[in-house]
Formats: structure tokens, sequence, C-alpha cells
């Protein structure tokens, strides 16, 4: 974690909890995949991840999660929880920000996403957790109506519906049900996600 400190916040109840590096370790890899998610996008000359913003989503992460181990009494959260909470505390702070929206970017289309960078970021973020079992390749690059739809719609509440971590996790959860409804030949309740195991 580059000059990044969490002596800003008061965390230590997070801190001791689930220890520094577990959580520095998560900044890192949010951190990476935004960074790859501006350069893919060519938007690095326009956009910046903003560090104090992405440590305030992680420990809001990390305060959630400590709540809900604290009520439930329980030793470790599921990945459709932990991926639901990042995603919407990665919402509600928005790190990614635009710092020059008059870059020189070659399709001028992009500036119609340079808005919803957060969004956006948040719908790769999850979809790369859906596509982890691979059935032809990632939800993104498939040609399916129905997922494309499925992609459209999840940007679409993101951008417009988003009100709570839980109705995100029950996205993702209706996700993998949908999965099991379909499978006619075996049960793959216990396979749901390999995050889990």
């Amino acid at each position: 974690m580059t000059d990044i400190t969490f002596d800003y916040f008061r965390c230590d109840d997070r801190l001791e909890l689930f220890g520094k590096d577990k959580i520095e370790q998560k900044w890192n890899v949010l951190y990476e995949e935004m960074d790859f998610f501006l350069r893919q996008n060519d938007l690095s000359s326009a956009a910046t991840i903003d560090k104090f913003l992405l440590s305030k989503a992680i420990l809001d992460f990390y305060a959630d999660i400590k709540r809900l181990k604290d009520f439930h009494k329980i030793k470790e959260v599921n990945s459709q929880k932990a991926i639901a909470y990042t995603a919407f505390w990665l919402l509600r702070r928005k790190p990614i920000q635009v710092y020059n929206a008059q870059a020189k970017i070659d399709d001028l289309s992009v500036f119609k996403v340079l808005p919803t960078l957060n969004e956006r970021f948040v719908l790769q973020y999850i979809l790369n957790y859906l596509s982890v079992r691979e059935k032809k390749s990632h939800i993104l690059a498939r040609d399916e109506e129905g997922l494309k739809v499925f992609s459209g719609m999840l940007l679409y509440y993101l951008e417009y519906r988003l009100r709570d971590a839980q109705s995100l996790e029950m996205i993702l959860m209706s996700f993998f049900a949908g999965q099991v409804y379909e499978q006619t030949d075996e049960d793959i309740s216990s396979k749901l996600h390999p995050y889990d195991h």
C-alpha cells in the first residue's frame, strides 16, 4: 500500500480483528484492479484513484463485516456478502475520480462514461466474480442476449437504484440460484462459488 496509512482513521477495532496485513492486501488488490480498469479503457489521462477514499471504503467494508460477525456470531462471511459489501462501499465512497475531463481521449463516446466510472468498475468487479467458474467465457464476452440484458440492467441498477449492500447480495444469490435451478443433470448447490471453499 503506497502512501496510505490508516492512522488517520479510528479503526483499531478493525485492525485488531482482521489484521493490518489483510486490510492492506484488500486495498492493494482493489487499487491494482482499478488502475488496470483505467488503463484498459484508456482513461488514465482523465481519471485517477483517490487513495484516501479507497481506504475509507475498505474500512467501511470491514466495519460492516465486523458488525455482521459480532451480531451473527460467525467466523467468516460468504463470498457473495464480501463482494456485495465491497461493491456497496466502493459506490458510496467513489474512489475513482475524474481529474481531467478535457484529456485527449481518442474515442469521444468515452466522455459519456466519465460520470459513471465507479459504477462501471463495480459492474466489472461483480461480473468478474460471477465469471470465475467460466462456462464458455467471461460474462462480458458472451453474446447471449440474456447475459447482455443482465449486464445492462445491473449497470442501470448500480447507477440509479442501489440502496444497500443486502440488495446486491440478493442479486448475486439470485444469479447462482438461477444456475442451480437450470441445472437438470446434477445438483450444483455445493459448487456455488470457489471463493467459499
